[in-house]
């Protein structure tokens, strides 16, 4: 009887293991997140469609979605088709990619040495600026402009201004060394530049630079340590993403149902977009995991 019982168990076992073996070969590929034949990661950001790794490959669910893997970095790096806007992250509704900064900054008496005014223009993509990014200004002297187009027209700006190093304090940016507004959904182009109402003669001492950016705000913590830190312009770049919204197509779900393009599968729920710019995303079902954009759709 105890041979049995042993002989038994070690069925058991190998029964268990290669349900488990299956389970999970059957949980991959439920689970795989690009178009068959397509590559599925560029350098160390996988790449899910609706996206596609390659321009004109079509592993993506059109043009918009091509990511462009540029391999001459090591690792290689994303970027969106549109041009040089670097991927760091991609999600079920949302993008996030590497930031661009305005900055200005003066001599000691007062002259500019440098400038670098910032555009980014996604009109006519399936692309917008999320409303959880922030404009904001890091100065104390210096007057910025962000002027959006697009799906939304839109104008504001931050002034930012302090006298001396004493009076920032860190983790407030509220006018003093720094200034933060809100823009609204479905902006879907800004430029933005940087002005200063005394050059930084009266802080250059401590503050010979000003900058300006678009980035998620809950990332961005303001530090008194930023005046000194020649490498806030980079470090900014690198570590406070944009936030971009993303649909498919332009129509809404009703529309889309009835359209042989309608890219929602089995067990999948569409989603409008509220942008104010039409469009749709589609999500998994309760109950349900996987990719609703490919077949066989989302399993249970």
């Amino acid at each position: 009887m105890k041979n049995i019982f042993l002989r038994a168990t070690v069925i058991d076992i190998l029964l268990w293991i290669s349900l488990a073996t299956l389970f999970s070969t059957s949980t991959t590929a439920g689970g795989a997140t690009a178009k068959p034949g397509c590559e599925s990661k560029c350098g160390e950001l996988t790449v899910p469609y609706p996206f596609g790794i390659g321009l004109g490959t079509n592993c993506s669910i059109g043009t918009w979605f091509d990511v462009n893997c540029n391999t001459t970095f090591d690792p290689p790096k994303p970027f969106i088709s549109t041009g040089n806007l670097e991927i760091i992250d991609i999600s079920n509704d949302r993008l996030r990619i590497k930031n661009w900064v305005a900055a200005a900054c003066y001599n000691q008496t007062g002259n500019r040495t440098r400038q670098n005014p910032v555009a980014i223009n996604f009109t006519g993509t399936p692309y917008s600026f999320a409303d959880t990014n922030k404009f904001t200004v890091v100065g104390c002297d210096d007057l910025a402009l962000i002027r959006g187009s697009g799906g939304r027209n839109f104008t504001s700006g931050c002034l930012s201004l302090c006298s001396e190093r004493e009076d920032l304090i860190d983790g407030f940016c509220t006018g003093i060394g720094c200034c933060q507004t809100s823009i609204p959904k479905g902006l879907t182009a800004f430029s933005s530049a940087l002005g200063s109402l005394r050059n930084h003669t009266e802080v250059w001492s401590f503050d010979p630079c000003g900058y300006a950016f678009l980035g998620d705000e809950d990332v961005f913590k303001f530090r008194t340590s930023d005046f000194s830190d020649e490498n806030f312009q980079n470090r900014t770049i690198e570590n406070v993403p944009m936030v971009i919204d993303w649909v498919i197509g332009s129509q809404n779900c009703s529309e889309a149902k009835k359209s042989v393009e309608y890219a929602c599968l089995q067990n999948s729920d569409c989603v409008d977009s509220d942008t104010g710019l039409g469009g749709y995303r589609c999500n998994c079902s309760t109950g349900y995991e996987g990719s609703p954009y490919l077949s066989p759709g989302c399993t249970g």
